[in-house]
């Protein structure tokens, strides 16, 4: 339900615990009348089953209905596991049962961003490690898209929160090394990577639309709740309308 300061939205968002970019950049993107409220569950062991990562959810999901959202937002990138999307699929499916209120995935966010934005073959740099490469590549083929270059970022830092540490500078540099000519799309999952605030950057340095799984979710999350003026400066995405 709306407040005196979400007037057009209250949006509830659930992140890993270790993760330090979803809130940060979801703030940067939010448009007035729409205000944000993160919730944190324990990051999950690797690898992990969808299960195991709901029964980790719990104690925050219990605690999502106190601030009575419009909608829910899953800042959770689950691509380095086999069948991504029906993943997905069944996180949002329980999560909606949980909570009683509508749930945005990454996952379906991403796909829906791609459409939107008429891309097929896709440059992807990602934070997993390299033995996920197989399951990304996997997930966006069956989604219909073409993958012609991809970035792993694992090897960079060491850690549960290791992608989070992996500078600016370094993510620039892994999106000019997947912007192959046969690439009409620039992407990157894994929510906690720094991207967001780079795009408006890369896509007048390359040319081309530049997809971060985190404007990604929320765009589409508004898109959800018919919220569509979003303004200029974070890319082209966020001036469409599904």
């Amino acid at each position: 339900m709306t407040d005196a300061l979400g007037t057009r939205a209250v949006l509830a968002v659930l992140v890993p615990s270790t993760n330090t970019m979803v809130e940060p950049d979801l703030a940067s993107l939010q448009p007035p009348g729409v205000t944000n409220h993160t919730f944190r569950f324990p990051f999950p062991e690797l690898p992990a089953s969808p299960e195991r990562l709901l029964a980790l959810m719990e104690p925050a999901v219990a605690m999502v209905g106190a601030c009575e959202p419009d909608h829910l937002v899953l800042g959770y990138s689950p691509e380095y596991m086999p069948q991504a999307a029906a993943v997905a699929r069944h996180l949002k499916a329980s999560l909606e049962q949980a909570t009683g209120v509508a749930v945005s995935t990454a996952t379906e966010a991403v796909s829906a961003a791609l459409r939107a934005l008429n891309c097929k073959r896709l440059g992807i740099v990602n934070p997993f490690p390299e033995q996920a490469n197989a399951a990304v590549l996997n997930h966006f083929q069956s989604e219909g898209f073409e993958v012609q270059a991809m970035e792993c970022l694992a090897s960079a830092q060491k850690g549960k929160v290791f992608s989070a540490r992996i500078s600016a500078e370094r993510i620039r540099a892994a999106f000019r090394a997947v912007d192959h000519s046969s690439v009409d799309c620039l992407l990157q999952v894994g929510t906690n990577l720094v991207a967001t605030s780079l795009v408006e950057q890369l896509e007048q340095e390359l040319g081309k639309p530049v997809v971060a799984v985190n404007t990604a979710t929320y765009w589409y999350a508004l898109q959800q709740l018919n919220i569509h003026q979003l303004g200029s400066g974070n890319g082209r995405l966020m001036q469409l309308a599904m």
